[in-house]
């Protein structure tokens, strides 16, 4: 048994063992909030994603100098989404310029609803179905260079497991106590290098739809 100053970790503190438990306590969570700062494609990325078993979540996107969108969906059915003018012109640029000018006057610093599925759904959705995690981050964790070491994560005890391989290097950090949430993951290299943090498991995503004169309809 591996103990903490915040109570006992139960389970050998081992890769592969370790990693798929963090990733089913994680995914299993009623609420948590994540911070991603990263590139995917060569693109950066920064955000907030607040969300929760009930169909809640909140969600802050930027994209580099493409803009950044601000999403709330309210019980996996109401969904608000709100893109600064960067975004609309990079988004909407099929329109004419007439009428890219006129959208953007229409909708700048209020709020849509936009479908909740299909080709015009905000891809900005697709973050709050589940806990966006790494692709393959349950693979490959089972040589000694997968032990677990102690660390601390914004004054969390910790376990810190670190995986190279040829392209990249992944380091994940698990809470050393029950459940054994994800606290935090960084990778170097390869094609979206990255930090993403876990915390606020468990909390209410407070999801609250604008105010109506802050809403807007559009074609």
């Amino acid at each position: 048994m591996f103990s903490t100053a915040c109570g006992p970790f139960r389970g050998d503190p081992a890769g592969p063992e370790l990693v798929g438990r963090a990733i089913r306590a994680t995914e299993s969570a009623k609420s948590v909030t994540l911070h991603m700062d990263g590139l995917s494609l060569t693109v950066p990325m920064k955000g907030r994603v607040s969300l929760d078993t009930r169909g809640n979540c909140t969600a802050t996107m930027s994209y580099g100098t493409a803009g950044t969108a601000e999403l709330i969906r309210i019980n996996g059915k109401d969904v608000y989404l709100r893109r600064d003018e960067t975004l609309l012109r990079t988004q909407e640029r099929h329109r004419s310029p007439k009428e890219l000018d006129a959208l953007v006057d229409k909708v700048r610093g209020r709020w849509t609803r936009p479908p909740v599925d299909g080709p015009d759904a905000p891809a900005e959705l697709t973050l709050c179905d589940r806990v966006p995690l790494p692709p393959g981050l349950g693979n490959g964790w089972d040589d000694d260079s997968a032990n677990g070491e102690p660390a601390t994560v914004d004054g969390h005890s910790a376990l810190k497991l670190v995986r190279p391989d040829s392209e990249s290097e992944t380091t994940v950090y698990v809470a050393a106590e029950d459940p054994p949430y994800l606290l935090k993951i960084v990778t170097k290299g390869g094609e979206s290098p990255g930090t993403t943090t876990y915390s606020h498991y468990d909390r209410p995503v407070e999801a609250k739809a604008p105010a109506p004169e802050d809403i807007v309809l559009t074609d």
